[in-house]
């Protein structure tokens, strides 16, 4: 995921980064721990909403504070 959003925030033309997961068979939670890990990595100049759904988001919810940030912070 850091690699991921290291490529999408070099591009100046990115004014948003939107990352939606649906999960079947994939852990939100798990998806969730990954986006909070890669953005202690990388310092992200756009915003980012990130949309959570599925069979775990519950276990999720507690990451919210982890993942409320202002760019650059």
């Amino acid at each position: 995921m850091a690699a991921a959003l290291e490529v999408i925030n070099a591009d100046p033309a990115v004014r948003a980064i939107f990352v939606n997961i649906f999960g079947g068979i994939t852990r939100v939670d798990e998806v969730a721990n990954g986006v909070v890990a890669a953005l202690e990595r990388v310092e992200i100049r756009s915003p980012i909403v990130l949309r959570l759904d599925g069979p775990t988001q519950s276990r999720a919810g507690h990451l919210g504070p982890a993942l409320i940030r202002t760019p650059g912070g």
